[in-house]
């Protein structure tokens, strides 16, 4: 996710520069053309191609609208787990023992609580993650790429979670196809044997259950935002019907900028060099369309370790600081610093 005020105008050419050499050498493909005369009935009513722009910008303008939801789901979501983490937190520091439990004779058992409850975040941070659909490149892009450095975060690896658990309880989710899945199954399990212990009473045990449903009731919707891909049909539409746009832009602005040309300049020769202006009105115009419908495109996939992701490592980090600090833990980690401007 951009955190700068704005984007870097390399990271932006590198994603736009083949539309804007297509755009351009069609539309002085197109010219040339219609200038010489060599094929003069290459051209498309204007009233069609305003037309088709309407068309295309509302159902651009559906896409943008369904991605973006989907992208803002996928971080209220997020919201929500790191609020229930702080609960999580305060509800076994505060209900396992004693009032004094961080100091009394239940502080491992309420220790043991929250580092597992990191182990979980960290495992759904690095499960959401291990896989992309993006391709790797050297350079940051803002669309379709994900940088090669992104290995360097910490969730990219099992060890951001498995530092977090025993070496028992490492090794058991150790080739688990769903590690958090079994990390919130020890919790449950620690707080059944609280239980009987006498550790703690029914009320509190029905509490932390409470907000541990609520916890996989996030992973499942993270999960179900990971594995069930946008609309495929949508995706392929929006982009074929803007490259048909894209093609019709010139054949459709030609014959306009004659006629307003001639309202000024009457010798033929003039109105065929003002008439090139139809070459930067298509690329500027390609452009626009282009890049709206590669910014819906961009929310669609939330967690691909792209630079317009919802920021699950540096989330992940935050819940970590604000736990850690409520255990009075002394192995506190930095918050995650952006990478040119774009938090992971």
């Amino acid at each position: 996710m951009y955190v700068r005020g704005g984007l870097a105008g390399r990271d932006v050419a590198w994603d736009s520069w083949a539309v804007i050499l297509i755009a351009g050498l069609w539309a002085t493909l197109v010219v040339l053309i219609r200038i010489t005369d060599w094929l003069p009935t290459i051209a498309v009513p204007r009233t069609a191609v305003s037309t088709m722009g309407i068309v295309v910008s509302v159902y651009l303008g559906f896409k943008s609208t369904s991605a973006y939801a989907r992208w803002w789901e996928a971080r209220t979501v997020w919201g929500s787990i790191i609020n229930d983490s702080r609960a999580w937190a305060n509800a076994a520091l505060a209900l396992v023992g004693p009032a004094d439990a961080i100091g009394g004779p239940d502080a491992t058992a309420s220790r043991a609580l929250v580092r597992r409850h990191l182990a979980w975040v960290n495992a759904l941070a690095y499960q959401l993650r291990r896989t992309s659909v993006l391709k790797v490149s050297r350079v940051q892009h803002v669309f379709d790429y994900r940088r090669a450095d992104t290995d360097a975060i910490f969730t990219a690896s099992p060890e951001c979670y498995r530092r977090h658990l025993p070496e028992g309880e490492a090794a058991e989710v150790e080739g688990r196809s769903n590690p958090a899945v079994h990390i919130a199954r020890r919790q449950g399990s620690q707080i059944a044997a609280l239980l009987d212990g006498g550790a703690i009473d029914n009320n509190r045990a029905v509490e932390l259950i409470a907000i541990q449903n609520r916890l996989i009731g996030y992973q499942g919707a993270c999960e179900r935002i990971k594995n069930t891909p946008f609309p495929r049909q949508i995706t392929y539409f929006g982009r074929i019907f803007t490259w048909i746009f894209i093609v019709l832009i010139p054949l459709g602005s030609f014959d306009a900028f004659i006629d307003e040309v001639a309202r000024h300049l009457t010798a033929p020769a003039d109105q065929e060099r003002f008439a090139l202006i139809v070459i930067p009105f298509t690329i500027v115009v390609s452009w626009l369309f282009y890049m709206v419908e590669k910014v819906g495109e961009s929310c669609e996939n939330p967690f691909e370790w792209g630079s317009t992701d919802v920021p699950i490592a540096a989330l992940t980090r935050t819940i970590e600081i604000d736990l850690l600090e409520l255990m009075g833990a002394e192995d506190i980690p930095a918050p995650l610093a952006p990478r040119d401007g774009v938090l992971y």
